[in-house]
């Protein structure tokens, strides 16, 4: 199953590699993201699950090194071209699994990873990797979109994020990331959460959602606006009229312990 979901990723994301410019949603929440993180010029950063390494290359100005790796050989192109074209030379690309980082224990400063966990197999074992690699004075960022604590609901939510995106996951709630954080070793020190917006035309564009299915999900989010059921997704009508939805993002900060 793990072998099958990673072939879904890798497929979902070559098609969708070109989309990860450095405007639009690629780059969304990334200054609130650094400014939190407040990096120390001397670290050693890891970009887990990186995509094309927008977190890292947003560090990668502020920090000593930075090592980015995914799954996908078509992401990992896009963002070192991306990282050549700024001129960042301190910044490695790397083909492989989160699930199993090809790294020493406590190797880095900082490991971090953006948009990962909802979309991983098995996000206990990226976590715990990710623990794994950091020295124990430094710290392990996650963040991601978070589920509502209402089981009905978040079921909902990831129903429709894979009607749009079949090799979503699983989007975890605030309460389960601490939960793998604790398992992994690691002591919470701080949280934060922030809304993103979301065009949900342009949402199902970067996928390339079949037609049937974006009307199927149109509709459940024209149901939820006339009074039905929520989605967990919270959509609304800009002042535009363009349809949105609404994924809370938490950035959760953990130091390993021991």
């Amino acid at each position: 199953m793990v072998s099958q979901h990673n072939d879904a990723i890798r497929e979902q994301f070559a098609l969708q590699a070109a989309t990860f410019s450095d405007t639009g949603f690629a780059v969304r929440g990334l200054e609130w993201i650094v400014a939190e993180l407040a990096p120390a010029e001397t670290d050693q950063v890891l970009d887990v699950a990186a995509g094309a390494a927008h977190l890292g290359r947003a560090l990668a100005p502020r920090v000593a090194h930075v090592s980015a790796l995914d799954l996908t050989p078509e992401m990992l192109a896009q963002g070192q071209h991306l990282a050549i074209a700024d001129g960042l030379r301190n910044i490695v690309f790397l083909q492989g699994d989160a699930m199993s980082l090809p790294w020493i224990d406590r190797q880095f400063d900082l490991t971090a990873c953006r948009l990962t966990l909802h979309q991983v197999a098995d996000p206990r074992a990226v976590v715990r990797e990710m623990v794994r690699v950091t020295r124990s004075d430094g710290r392990v960022a996650v963040i991601d979109m978070v589920a509502v604590d209402e089981p009905a609901v978040a079921e909902e939510t990831n129903r429709l994020e894979r009607l749009r995106d079949p090799s979503h996951g699983r989007t975890l709630t605030r309460a389960e990331t601490e939960e793998l954080l604790s398992e992994a070793g690691a002591r919470v020190v701080h949280r934060v959460s922030r809304d993103q917006p979301v065009d949900v035309e342009d949402w199902m564009e970067r996928t390339a959602t079949p037609p049937p299915v974006r009307d199927e999900i149109r509709t459940r989010f024209a149901d939820e606006l006339a009074g039905g059921a929520p989605t967990g997704l919270l959509p609304f009508h800009a002042e535009d009229g363009a349809l949105m939805l609404t994924h809370v993002w938490t950035m959760t900060i953990a130091v390993p312990l021991g």
